[in-house]
C-alpha cells in the first residue's frame, strides 16, 4: 500500500468534468488582485487600473487550482481589458502576449469569470451566468445547471494544435498541419477547444501553435505569435486548450488516480504498477526511446539533451530561447504572419505591435550605414505651427521616440544651441535654414532635415488674368520631369499663362537594383513612400526649394503629390524575404534619397528571419519618417471595391495600409504637408484618398489648419483622388462617403465655406460622366483628360470612350489636342464655363518607345542592374526633360503637351488673357 500512501489529494473541477491536483497555491499570503479597465463599469464599483483595489481581489479556487474573481454587472457584449498585479503595485504584473493587457468581452450576460493559473502563469476569461457552477463547486441556484451558450467563431473550421511533439505520436514530421491526431474538438461546456495528449515524453517540454483548415496561413500562438510552451507530466501526458474567443492558448496537467484499479489515460507501467502491472525491461539501443529511458540514461534511443551552446538546434529550441544553437529564420519555406488581422471587424494592429519597433541595426553591427544615424534606439521628426494668420510666427517642435524614453534624457539644439524644451519660437527675422539635432544622455543623436519657414519663400510674382488668389486656372502635369529639368521650365509656365506646375511625389520612395516586371525602378516606385523626407526620385529637398522659389519668382504655384494612405508594398524593404511556395528568396531594397540621407525600412511580408535587433518577428516600420507598426491596419487583403469597411482598412495591392485614424498619423502627416507649405508648395494631390475615410481626411486637413495659423493659405487647395468605379454607389450617392456627408465634416472641422471649398476632388467622371456625381459642387472638382494612371497598359480606371484619349495609347495628335482645346472652351456638362471646374489639367509626359512602366530620367535603365537582370528588357535611356526649343506631340521623348500653342490659348481665353504666338514663347519655329 506504499504507493496508495502517496497518492495525491483529488478534487474535480465541474465546469469541465476533468480531475485535478493542486500543488501548494505560490502565492499564498500575496494579495492578488485583477485590475483593469472594467471596475467601475461593474456592479463592484471600483476604481480601474489600481493594483491595491481590493474590489478586484481574487480567491485560489482550491477545485481549479486557479485564481478566480467573478464580474458582475457588465455592459453587455463590451470589451474590457485587465492584469493581475500583486500586493497592491505594477512591478511584476502579469498580462498577455509579453505582458500587454489583456482583453475580454462581457458578452450577452455581462458576467466574465476571470481566471489567473499561477502555476503557468496564463489569465484566461470564461462566460459566467447566475447558473453556472460557481469557483468552488457550489451553484447559485438550485435548479439543474444549463448549459452555457458559446460562441465560437471557429465554428466548421478545422482546428489543430501543430507542434514539435507529432513525431513522438507517429507523424512523419513535426509542425504539421494536417496531422489527424492533433485534432482539437469543441467542449460546449467550457466554450474551448481541447486536445488531451498521452504517450509523450514525460516531464519534457514541448512547443505547439493553433492552425486551422490544414493550413499554416493566420495560426495563432503566444507573445506576440511564436511557439506556445508546454511540459508533460511524470505520465507522459498535457491537455492542451485553446479559448476560441479570446485567442488564448493554455494547457493544463492531466491527473490520474493511481489505485482505482484502472490503467487510465496517462497513467503507464512505471508510473502505476498497480493498475498497469509489469513493465517488460527497456532496451537501450534497440531504437525506441520508452518510459524509463531519458536522453541522459540512453541518448542512442532518445537523442542528445538539449542543451543551449551544445551546437546542436534541438527540437524545444529556436533562435529566440537560443541564438548560438538555431539559425535565425523559420523552418521549411514558412514565412512569419503575426501581423495580419486575427478577425473580420479588426483594424488596427495586432496587440503588441509596438513591441516590434527598433529594428534598424545598431552602429557597427550588419547592415548598419551611417545615414541611419541612431534609428535603433531614437527617431523624431519637425513639427512647425505658426502661431498666426499672417504665419510671421512660428513654433518649432522636435518630436521624438526614444527607446528608453523612462531612463533617457534628451537635449535639443536649435542652430547648434542647447535646450531642455523640445520646442522654439522663431520670428520672420530669422532669415536662414534651420538645423536641428537631438540628443540623449545614453549617447544617441539624431539630427533631422532641415527647417524652412513660409516666410522665407520668394512671394509669388503678380501676373494678370483671372487667377482668383490662386483658386482658378490651368496647372501643368509633369510626369517624369526631374526637379531641375522644371526649375528650368518655369519661366515658360509663367509666360504661357498657366496657374501652377504639379510635381510627382517628392518624398523619400522605393528604388531597387533589381527588374520589376521586366524594367528597372518603374514609374509607380514613385508612390510607395521610404519616409518623410523630401528626397524623391526626381530630386533633393534643396532642388526641390530651388525649383519652388523659381517658380514662384515667375508667378507659377506649386502643387506637390501627396501619398497619405500608405508607405511602400509589403515586402519592399531592407528586410530578406522569400515566397513560401517555391521558397524562392529575393532581397532587401533602397531609396531615392543621396547614400548620406538613405532612410531603412521595414515591412512584415514574406519575411523568414528573426529581426537581430529586436529577437522578434519583422513588422511595419519607418524609422525616418518616425512611424511604428502600431500606426498601420492590420494586414488585410483589399477584396471588395464596395464595402466600405475594406476599402478603407485593406491593403491596396499590398501596400502597407495606414492607420489614419491614429492621432499620432495625423499629427505626422499634417507636419509633413506643412513641411511643403513652408518651402513654398500652394497645395496637393492626395493619392488613393478613397482609401482613406472621410472622417480621417478632414482631421488631417483641421490639423494643418492649425498649423499654419488657424486658417488654411488664400491660395491653398488640394484635390483627392477618389476614382469612381463601381463603388460610385456607395462613395457619391445620397448623404454617403465623400458627397453630402464629407461636406458636413469638413465645415465641422475647418469652420467656414471659404476653407471647405479649398478641399476638392479628383473623380476621374470627366469627360464623360460629369454628371454622375451630383452631390459636390462643380467649383470643388477638378478635371482633366488623360492622366498619367491611365498610361499604364491595361489600364480602364477610367472608361472616357469617345469624349477623351490618352496620348501615348496611340491617340492621334489631332484627336489629342482637340480634347485638350475643349476642356478649357466647352468642357463636358459645362453650365457656366467661367466658373463651373475652376482648376483643370494638362498632362505633359514622355513617350512610352522604350518600354511602358521606366521613366526616361535615367533610373530606368538596365545598367544600373545588379540581381536577376536578365530579366531587364524594358531599359529606358536618359533623356532630358527640358528642352528650351521642345515642341508639342514630337512623337518620341517627352510629350511637352503644356507647350502646345492651340492648348496655351484655349487656356488663356478661359483666363481672359489675350492670346499669345509661339515666337513670343520661344518656339516660333513649332506648328
Amino acid at each position: 500500500m506504499l504507493l496508495l500512501s502517496t497518492l495525491l489529494i483529488i478534487v474535480c473541477f465541474s465546469l469541465n468534468n476533468i480531475v485535478h491536483a493542486c500543488s501548494k497555491d505560490p502565492h499564498e499570503g500575496v494579495l492578488v488582485i485583477a485590475a483593469g479597465s472594467f471596475l467601475s463599469a461593474s456592479s463592484d464599483q471600483g476604481v480601474n487600473w489600481s493594483p491595491g483595489e481590493r474590489k478586484g481581489q481574487m480567491t485560489f479556487n482550491q477545485a481549479t487550482c486557479q485564481y478566480e474573481k467573478i464580474v458582475r454587472g457588465l455592459p453587455m457584449n463590451a470589451n474590457f481589458e485587465w492584469k493581475v498585479a500583486f500586493n497592491g503595485n505594477w512591478g511584476g504584473d502579469i498580462g498577455c502576449n509579453n505582458g500587454a493587457n489583456c482583453v475580454f468581452n462581457s458578452g450577452s450576460s455581462g458576467i466574465v469569470l476571470l481566471i489567473y493559473d499561477p502555476f503557468n502563469r496564463k489569465l484566461t476569461t470564461s462566460p459566467f451566468n447566475d447558473e453556472t457552477t460557481a469557483p468552488g463547486g457550489s451553484t447559485s441556484a438550485t435548479t439543474p445547471t444549463p448549459a452555457p451558450t458559446c460562441s465560437n467563431p471557429y465554428q466548421n473550421r478545422i482546428v489543430r494544435a501543430s507542434g514539435n511533439y507529432q513525431t513522438e505520436l507517429g507523424s512523419t514530421a513535426p509542425w504539421l498541419a494536417t496531422e489527424a491526431h492533433s485534432l482539437m474538438t469543441f467542449d460546449a461546456t467550457s466554450c474551448l477547444y481541447i486536445l488531451t495528449l498521452s504517450g509523450l515524453t514525460p516531464n519534457k517540454a514541448y512547443e505547439w501553435k493553433v492552425t486551422f483548415d490544414n493550413s499554416w496561413s493566420n495560426s495563432l500562438g503566444c507573445g506576440n505569435g511564436g511557439d506556445c510552451k508546454f511540459s508533460t507530466n511524470a505520465a507522459g501526458a498535457i491537455e492542451l486548450i485553446f479559448d476560441p474567443i479570446s485567442k488564448q492558448l493554455s494547457n493544463r496537467p492531466v491527473t490520474t488516480v493511481c489505485g482505482n484499479e484502472q490503467c487510465e489515460l496517462g497513467e503507464t507501467c512505471r508510473t502505476c504498477l498497480i493498475d498497469c502491472g509489469e513493465c517488460p525491461p527497456a532496451v537501450c539501443g534497440d531504437g525506441k526511446c520508452e518510459d524509463a529511458e531519458t536522453c541522459e540514461s540512453c541518448s542512442s534511443d532518445c537523442g542528445k539533451c538539449p542543451v543551449c551552446g551544445d551546437g546542436t538546434c534541438q527540437s524545444n529550441e529556436n533562435y529566440q530561447t537560443c541564438s548560438q544553437d538555431c539559425p535565425n529564420e523559420l523552418s521549411g519555406c514558412e514565412i512569419f504572419r503575426e501581423d495580419s488581422c486575427q478577425s473580420g471587424s479588426q483594424s488596427n494592429a495586432n496587440p503588441g505591435a509596438d513591441a516590434k519597433r527598433w529594428q534598424t541595426p545598431k552602429p557597427g553591427t550588419k547592415d548598419y550605414r551611417p545615414s541611419y544615424q541612431d534609428y535603433h534606439t531614437l527617431v523624431g521628426y519637425t513639427d512647425i505651427i505658426y502661431t498666426d494668420t499672417d504665419r510671421r510666427t512660428a513654433d518649432v517642435c522636435l518630436e521624438t521616440k526614444h527607446r528608453y524614453s523612462d531612463t533617457v534624457k534628451l537635449t535639443y539644439f536649435f542652430d547648434g544651441v542647447a535646450q531642455e524644451n523640445k520646442c522654439k519660437r522663431y520670428t520672420s527675422s530669422y532669415t536662414n535654414i534651420l538645423q536641428a539635432v537631438v540628443t540623449g544622455n545614453d549617447g544617441s543623436t539624431l539630427e533631422l532635415p532641415d527647417i524652412d519657414f513660409a516666410w522665407n519663400a520668394r512671394p509669388i510674382a503678380s501676373r494678370s488674368g483671372d487667377y482668383r488668389n490662386g483658386q482658378k486656372g490651368g496647372v501643368a502635369e509633369m510626369f517624369g520631369w526631374p526637379h531641375n529639368d522644371i526649375k528650368e521650365e518655369c519661366e515658360f509656365l509663367g509666360k504661357a499663362g498657366y496657374l501652377g506646375v504639379k510635381l510627382f511625389p517628392v518624398h523619400e520612395q522605393l528604388m531597387s537594383t533589381q527588374p520589376f516586371e521586366d524594367a528597372m525602378n518603374p514609374w509607380y516606385f514613385m508612390y510607395q513612400p521610404v519616409s518623410y523626407k523630401l528626397d524623391g526620385r526626381m530630386g533633393t529637398r534643396e532642388e526641390l526649394r530651388d525649383l519652388i522659389n523659381t517658380c514662384r519668382g515667375y508667378g507659377v504655384r506649386v502643387y506637390i503629390d501627396a501619398v497619405l494612405n500608405h508607405f511602400t508594398g509589403a515586402g519592399n524593404d531592407m528586410n530578406q524575404h522569400r515566397n513560401p511556395n517555391g521558397c524562392v528568396k529575393w532581397g532587401n531594397k533602397t531609396s531615392s534619397a543621396p547614400p548620406e540621407r538613405q532612410s531603412p525600412f521595414y515591412t512584415h511580408a514574406y519575411t523568414y528571419q528573426y529581426n537581430p535587433n529586436t529577437g522578434k518577428s519583422p513588422s511595419n516600420e519607418f524609422p525616418g519618417a518616425a512611424i511604428g507598426p502600431e500606426d498601420f491596419h492590420c494586414d488585410r487583403v483589399l477584396g471588395s471595391w464596395s464595402d466600405l469597411f475594406i476599402l478603407n482598412n485593406g491593403w491596396l495591392v499590398g501596400l502597407t495600409d495606414l492607420d489614419t485614424s491614429r492621432d499620432y498619423v495625423r499629427e505626422r502627416q499634417a507636419a509633413y504637408i506643412v513641411d511643403m507649405l513652408s518651402l513654398g508648395a500652394s497645395g496637393f494631390r492626395i493619392d488613393a484618398a478613397k482609401h482613406m475615410s472621410p472622417e480621417d481626411i478632414s482631421a488631417i486637413m483641421k490639423k494643418v489648419q492649425r498649423k499654419m495659423g488657424g486658417t488654411l493659405p488664400d491660395d491653398f487647395f488640394v484635390w483627392l483622388e477618389v476614382l469612381t468605379g463601381g463603388e460610385a454607389g456607395v462613395i457619391w450617392q445620397g448623404p454617403s462617403w465623400y458627397g453630402t456627408m464629407f461636406e458636413n465634416i469638413l465645415k465641422k472641422d475647418l469652420g467656414s465655406n471659404s476653407e471647405v471649398d479649398k478641399i476638392k476632388m479628383w473623380d476621374g467622371l470627366y469627360p464623360k460622366e460629369p454628371f454622375n456625381n451630383p452631390t459636390v459642387s462643380r467649383h470643388r472638382v477638378v478635371i482633366q483628360n488623360d492622366d498619367h494612371d491611365q498610361q499604364n497598359p491595361g489600364s480602364s480606371s477610367r472608361d472616357m470612350a469617345n469624349a477623351g484619349c490618352v496620348l501615348v495609347k496611340n491617340c492621334p495628335v489631332a484627336e489629342h489636342r482637340n480634347f485638350e482645346i475643349r476642356l478649357f472652351t466647352n468642357p463636358n456638362g459645362a453650365q457656366n464655363n467661367n466658373d463651373d471646374w475652376p482648376i483643370r489639367f494638362i498632362l505633359s509626359s514622355y513617350y512610352h518607345t522604350h518600354g511602358d512602366l521606366g521613366i526616361p530620367d535615367g533610373k530606368s535603365s538596365c545598367d544600373l542592374c545588379t540581381v536577376t537582370c536578365t530579366t531587364c528588357r524594358k531599359s529606358v535611356p536618359y533623356i532630358k526633360a527640358h528642352d528650351r526649343m521642345a515642341c508639342a506631340y514630337a512623337g518620341n521623348g517627352y510629350t511637352h503637351t503644356h507647350r502646345d500653342i492651340a492648348v496655351i490659348n484655349a487656356m488663356r481665353l478661359w483666363m481672359h488673357l489675350t492670346p499669345v504666338s509661339g515666337a513670343s514663347l520661344g518656339i516660333g519655329h513649332c506648328g
